[in-house]
């Protein structure tokens, strides 16, 4: 697998510190370029993680020749649901805003991310650009732009809040506590209400007019269940949107079957899916 090396740019993208984002290119890129671009969302639980946290799969794709932009967000507890949604909606609206600078071609980009970064991936992505998910202060110049990709791809990502909070994970009811701002006498027990983890689960999003996904699980995750990659296809059948294309990692090195399935999945797949969904 690829490591990414340094960016060629690092800007910010909203006034908050934390909003900054990395561009990595491939050799001959040029900023009046129109090339496909992934938007790369990290993990760690809403509450960690770096942009510098590129996912192998992702960082692939630059020896392609595509453009990866890796986005920093406002972490928990200093900020919760739904504004890292709204910081990864502000993101690309941004990069779409600097296509022309960026060397990006706007009508193909693509949105990726592992673990929690999935979610918010995925949130964006099946958003639908709802009032709730946007911040209020954006520009006009970013208001003008959609947040809405051409496809999706998820790597060991929460999807179903709900169901990913009984998990066995000794963190998985703090990190939900904490991204969903529910006030917990013991931060370990589960605070939130079904009705309040139902609301903010993307899989409760997703309908027949979303974009098409790439879900990556390892079969023995033991932070995220493969359960979630599951739920997410279940329900994109019910709805009508049958576009749900999984790669359950089961075979090949632990972290791979665990919560590394980049490792393990089938990458020939995946640069067909992203191939077909930006042409």
């Amino acid at each position: 697998m690829t490591e990414i090396g340094a960016p060629q740019l690092t800007l910010p993208y909203g006034p908050d510190a934390e909003q900054l984002l990395d561009v990595h290119v491939p050799s001959g890129w040029q900023p009046d370029d129109r090339r496909p671009v992934v938007v790369h969302v990290h993990g760690g639980g809403w509450k960690g993680g770096s942009r510098s946290d590129v996912s192998p799969l992702v960082a692939a794709q630059v020896r392609r020749g595509w453009v990866v932009v890796s986005v920093d967000y406002r972490l928990t507890p200093g900020a919760a649901f739904p504004e890292p949604i709204r910081d990864v909606d502000r993101a690309v609206r941004f990069v779409r805003a600097n296509a022309g600078r960026l060397g990006v071609d706007p009508a193909r980009l693509v949105l990726t991310g592992h673990s929690a970064g999935g979610y918010l991936a995925a949130a964006v992505g099946l958003g639908d650009m709802r009032p709730l998910l946007v911040s209020p202060d954006l520009p006009a110049e970013l208001r003008a732009q959609s947040s809405r990709p051409q496809a999706i791809v998820t790597m060991g990502a929460i999807l179903d809040i709900e169901s990913f909070s009984d998990d066995p994970w000794w963190a998985a009811a703090w990190i939900t506590n904490l991204f969903l701002a529910c006030p917990a006498a013991d931060e370990l027990v589960l605070a939130c209400s079904p009705s309040r983890m139902k609301a903010a689960s993307v899989t409760e999003w997703l309908d027949s007019r979303d974009p098409p996904m790439f879900v990556v699980h390892g079969i023995d995750d033991r932070i995220v269940g493969v359960e979630q990659a599951w739920l997410v296809d279940k329900r994109s059948q019910e709805v009508g949107h049958g576009r749900v294309l999984l790669d359950i990692v089961d075979s090949g090195p632990l972290d791979a079957r665990q919560h590394y399935p980049d490792y393990g999945a089938n990458l020939t797949e995946l640069e067909s899916f992203l191939d077909d969904s930006t042409r």
